[in-house]
């Protein structure tokens, strides 16, 4: 048995009107094509389903229970048509994603706004993590992607680069490092340190990169803290020199502060679209990615220059992690 569609709605538009010449214009054919549409249905159901005169139709008795049976099923059918048309069209939707706090803090809000703009109906949930816990999130497919680094290629994801992210030392104006051209992890260690906890990427890239070395100057003192804010309070006050990502500065209350990049091969970070090689994102992800990327382009010549060893200028900040 081969029902297709056309002949299904033709059945339904001639019952809702009672006129085949009138279901014909709602279905935009012609009435002759129009009765051959009917008389397919027929021919495959082995049945008439309506009994046609001078005054018009009428359904006959397998005509009814046809109606009975199909109605119902047409419309849930339209409805999924219809729900997929919109998904595609990210008309509505949602979306799961994971994003490291640094890009929570300047990459995702903007992102956020533009796709609101252009859709406003989609629903966006963003986990904040760090950035081993986002690609094991992906993999789990908790989120349907991440803002996050990739350190290493992996087979099983795919990564869209976004830009290029730099770290920095912050530390006061007064700081003996602060009228250093060029400074280096190395150069941290004899210092008071406020770092950041393990697991976030600044964290992690200093600890590789000076072998976690836990011993410190005479006098030096190590204070491990979870949020960036925190970091920039705790350097204020006196307490050590941080390490930031330079994507974050201009959303950190700096006023006071300078921040110099570190020359460090190492101390710099790909951000992008991470995901499941094996899995699709949907349209709603797909727009989504897309306006990161728009972001991302417009910030990309500005990371760079953020953290020149010149005095940052004071914004606004939220706690977050790095």
């Amino acid at each position: 048995m081969n029902i297709k569609y056309r002949p299904l709605k033709a059945f339904l538009l001639a019952v809702q009107t009672g006129s085949f010449t009138h279901a014909a214009d709602r279905l935009g054919v012609t009435q002759p094509s129009f009765t051959v549409l009917i008389r397919d249905l027929e021919d495959v159901l082995g049945v008439r389903v309506f009994d046609r005169n001078t005054r018009g139709i009428a359904l006959t008795a397998a005509g009814r229970d046809f109606l009975t049976r199909i109605e119902r099923p047409m419309t849930d059918l339209e409805e999924a048509y219809r729900s997929i048309l919109d998904l595609a069209a990210v008309r509505r939707g949602s979306v799961v994603v994971g994003a490291l706090p640094s890009t929570s803090l300047t990459l995702v809000p903007p992102g956020l706004r533009l796709l609101r703009s252009a859709h406003p109906m989609l629903r966006v949930r963003v986990v904040e993590a760090h950035n081993d816990d986002l690609v094991t999130m992906v993999r789990t497919n908790q989120i349907e992607f991440a803002v996050a680094a990739q350190w290493e290629p992996a087979a099983d994801l795919a990564f869209q680069p976004l830009l290029e992210d730099v770290f920095a030392a912050v530390m006061p104006e007064q700081h003996e490092l602060a009228t250093r051209s060029r400074l280096y992890w190395r150069d941290l260690v004899p210092h008071d340190l406020v770092l950041l906890s393990r697991g976030s990427s600044a964290r992690d890239l200093f600890d590789e990169a000076t072998g976690e070395r836990t011993e410190t100057g005479a006098s030096a003192s190590r204070y491990d803290v979870t949020h960036m804010t925190t970091a920039v309070r705790l350097v204020r006050q006196g307490l050590g020199m941080t390490v930031l990502p330079a994507l974050a500065l201009p959303e950190l209350e700096l006023g006071g502060l300078v921040a110099c990049r570190l020359q460090d091969t190492s101390a710099r970070r790909m951000i992008g679209v991470l995901h499941r090689r094996d899995r699709s994102l949907s349209a709603a992800a797909t727009a989504f990615a897309g306006k990161l990327a728009a972001v991302a382009e417009d910030l990309g010549g500005k990371v760079s220059r953020r953290a020149s060893g010149t005095k940052t200028p004071r914004s606004r900040a939220k706690g977050m992690e790095a």
